[in-house]
């Protein structure tokens, strides 16, 4: 039996088969089965091959890739957050009534321009991803609550993403990813952090680092003491384990 002749979901397994870190049968079928249960047969019969293709090259290329799709997720979750249409995201998502006040929509206006120019920056690399439109969760824009909570778990990954991407790209002696990592990392945190103000959490800057499993040098656990009471984003080891958590907080990817 060819590869052509396989259902999709098999020949998805086939192509993920020959990339590294998708051999081990556990993390390929797991990967599957949150991106085809997400996406359906949109996921499955779009663009297989590109699949493969974005942790198939280098780690340094695989996390600029997969930052380019968690851009156009945060373009349209500050979108849809301030009841706005944009090219990632779908109309179904956009916000039941007002979830901000005027102040706080600055905020988040700015934020969303922020990511779109973050994924600008990464396309003009030449750097891509395979999906463009996302959907989220029910009830994520239902309330401010919801809302919110959505996306400060969102900038966790995102943080947690970009340090991965500067640690690979140090490694790798790509200066030019790494520094671009670092700037970006750096407005990511601000956005964690301004929703968590926005949500009335005390303090909004609750971590004295961002991340906390760097080999490199110890950094202090999370404690009691004022600024060190947040839990840290986790330094993601490649590009799939970071689109693995995007997957896990239940964005599906549409087309």
């Amino acid at each position: 039996m060819t590869i052509e002749s396989l259902p999709k979901s098999g020949r998805l397994e086939r192509i993920l088969s020959g990339v590294d870190y998708f051999k081990p049968v556990a993390t390929r079928r797991g990967f599957m089965q949150k991106l085809l249960l997400a996406g359906g047969g949109a996921v499955a019969a779009t663009g297989l091959g590109k699949v493969a293709n974005v942790f198939a090259s280098d780690p340094v290329i695989d996390f600029g890739n997969a930052a380019v799709g968690a851009e156009r997720i945060a373009v349209a979750f500050y979108s849809n957050a301030l009841g706005e249409t944009s090219s990632f995201g779908i109309a179904a998502d956009l916000a039941k009534g007002t979830l901000l006040n005027s102040g706080h929509r600055v905020y988040f206006d700015a934020a969303r321009n922020q990511e779109d120019n973050h994924r600008s920056t990464l396309e003009s690399l030449g750097l891509d991803f395979p999906f463009k439109v996302f959907e989220f969760p029910a009830g994520t824009f239902d309330t401010a609550t919801a809302m919110l909570a959505f996306g400060e778990k969102l900038e966790v990954v995102f943080i947690g993403a970009y340090l991965g991407a500067i640690l690979a790209a140090a490694s790798a002696a790509n200066s030019t990813i790494a520094v671009v990592a670092a700037e970006i990392c750096g407005v990511e945190s601000s956005h964690r952090i301004l929703i968590r103000d926005i949500a009335g959490d005390n303090p909004p800057n609750d971590r004295f680092y961002e991340g906390g499993n760097f080999d490199s040098f110890s950094v202090p656990a999370p404690n009691s003491v004022l600024g060190n009471a947040g839990t840290r984003s986790v330094v993601y080891a490649s590009a799939g384990d970071a689109v693995n958590a995007l997957l896990a907080l239940g964005i599906k990817p549409i087309s």
